[in-house]
């Protein structure tokens, strides 16, 4: 089976990074890279109010060649290292030029890299992954820092619908490493290890059975109660190389009440993270 990814690229170190996990992704499965970068169009560089005079154009023309050479020098150091890998420039807002391309280019993912931005710098500055992890279609992986291995996969599960959608998806996942169903119960109070064992052993019960795949239910405490850390440092600490989450896309208030466990992963996994959003997510994703 043919995995097709697109590869949303600044030409960052982070973008960067993206490129060696999938070259470790490729060594697993054949894989087809469209490696693209989104240039603003002119008012998106200078605003709507700047007047269009040839001096301004020719910027942002001058701009866009130093894009398009960065571009083709990436698309041949690539090609060097061994990926399958085309590459594209288009004009327009990053979300939704990548969104359109990875759809018509039929991708399996789209691939970004992430500075894991986190509180008010966050927030200030925006984030194209977290933009991405809200509307896009089609599972967005983010990685943060290098990872140039793909052996073993952790697929956290909270025994919700959502675990039945996941499911669904393993078989794309099944050719590039052993997979882990993962069951995180967070408490902030001392429990005793017979008491621990117990509930281990009582939720293991309720885990889905699929053969080939291994499953865990890890009883930890974390004081703030934060699943996201819990599931970050068992991924770390049991050396995953790919984490497979579900966002159910929450927004404003919503978000605010129940907060978003995706999100935690993502700014603070240093293990590149998969995500499936379930509110947009095709359903041609899951056949």
């Amino acid at each position: 089976m043919m995995k097709r990814v697109v590869w949303a690229t600044d030409f960052s170190d982070n973008s960067r990074y993206v490129g060696g996990f999938l070259k470790a992704v490729s060594r697993k499965e054949e894989t087809e890279v469209l490696l693209l970068h989104v240039f603003p169009d002119i008012v998106g560089m200078y605003g709507p109010f700047i007047p269009q005079t040839p001096n301004v154009v020719s910027t942002w023309e001058s701009a866009r060649e130093r894009a398009e050479v960065a571009l083709k020098n990436w698309l041949r150091e690539w090609e060097m290292e061994g990926l399958n890998v085309q590459a594209k420039l288009v004009v327009g807002t990053p979300k939704e030029e990548i969104v359109r391309e990875a759809l018509r280019f039929k991708a399996d993912w789209i691939a970004v890299g992430t500075r894991g931005l986190s509180g008010i710098k966050g927030f200030l500055v925006g984030s194209l992954a977290k933009a991405l992890l809200h509307d896009s279609p089609i599972p967005v992986l983010t990685v943060r820092f290098p990872h140039v291995k793909m052996e073993r996969i952790l697929v956290p599960v909270d025994l919700s619908s959502a675990t039945e959608k996941v499911i669904k998806y393993l078989p794309k996942l099944r050719s590039l490493g052993e997979i882990t169903l993962y069951h995180a119960v967070v408490i902030d109070f001392y429990m005793e290890r017979e008491e621990k064992e117990e509930w281990k052993e009582k939720i293991l019960k309720e885990m889905p059975r699929i053969d080939g795949v291994k499953t865990v239910v890890d009883i930890a405490y974390h004081r703030h109660l934060d699943v996201s850390e819990v599931i970050v440092k068992y991924a770390e600490r049991n050396r995953y190389d790919l984490i497979l989450i579900t966002s159910h896309g929450r927004t404003g208030i919503e978000k605010v009440i129940f907060g978003s466990v995706a999100e935690g992963v993502i700014t603070k996994s240093h293990v590149p993270v998969l995500t499936l959003n379930l509110r947009t997510l095709s359903p041609a994703i899951l056949e």
